[in-house]
């Protein structure tokens, strides 16, 4: 499985009795299963896809049977040696469920082929299906803003509604370059209609593919203020 872009995850690995002990306790103590116990943040959009934090072993077992979960797309990379990843591997493994690893960033922005691959991933997955970050706010809404315009057809105006603070997202934050991201493309496609109002707009994956820059992008936006400090100091965002 490419960081760069995504794939099935090869077979888990068989626990012992003490390493089965020490993934729970990383996957509830250090990953913060703790409180994500008390709130999914699970939103389900039209497919169906749902989104939601890491889900719980229990979690996983309860949406394959009252769900009928077919596929579960994790945004936090192919992670062999974290407790919470091997008990997800075992999970779906033990369930039926494919598991598909990517890695999206919630306070950095994809390279244009990573963003090409999503949309391959997006094309192609089975639903009934789960997306899921840490928190279920950011990365979480990223691939679901992709997911309504690639897949549902939305505008991207539309689909960018996917990163609100309804769902645990601020703008204001270092996660609010995944703002910046959509709203840059928003933007340049304005301008061109307006200096060629005859012309057909470019379309998203037209921008990615041609006028995008990561780098400068990145340098250009500025977080500001308290929420700064809430995602990255309190929150704990990756």
């Amino acid at each position: 499985m490419s960081i760069e872009g995504w794939g099935k995850a090869p077979p888990s690995t068989p626990l012992t009795l003490w390493q089965s002990m020490k993934a729970n306790l990383d996957l509830w103590l250090v990953d913060h299963g703790f409180l994500r116990s008390l709130y999914s943040n699970r939103f389900c959009l039209p497919g169906p896809l749902y989104r939601s934090n890491q889900p719980s072993v229990a979690r996983i077992h309860r949406y394959k049977r009252d769900l009928g979960l077919k596929t579960i797309i994790n945004l936090r990379g192919y992670n062999p040696t974290q407790g919470r990843y091997q008990l997800e591997a075992k999970t779906c493994e033990e369930a039926g469920i494919t598991l598909i690893n990517t890695r999206v960033h919630s306070r950095g922005l994809p390279t244009a082929d990573q963003i090409n691959h999503l949309k391959t991933l997006i094309d192609d997955f089975e639903t009934p299906a789960l997306t899921h970050c840490k928190s279920g706010a950011d990365r979480a809404g990223f691939f679901a803003v992709l997911y309504c315009h690639f897949r549902l057809g939305q505008s991207i105006d539309d689909a960018k509604e996917q990163l609100h603070w309804t769902y645990g997202h601020f703008r204001s934050a270092k996660t609010g370059i995944l703002d910046h991201f959509f709203e840059s493309y928003i933007r340049y496609r304005d301008a061109w209609k307006n200096q060629h109002p005859t012309a057909a707009e470019p379309t998203f994956l037209e921008w990615v593919n041609s006028e995008y820059d990561r780098d400068i992008m990145e340098r250009e936006f500025k977080p500001r203020g308290f929420a700064n400090f809430w995602v990255d100091w309190v929150l704990r965002r990756e």
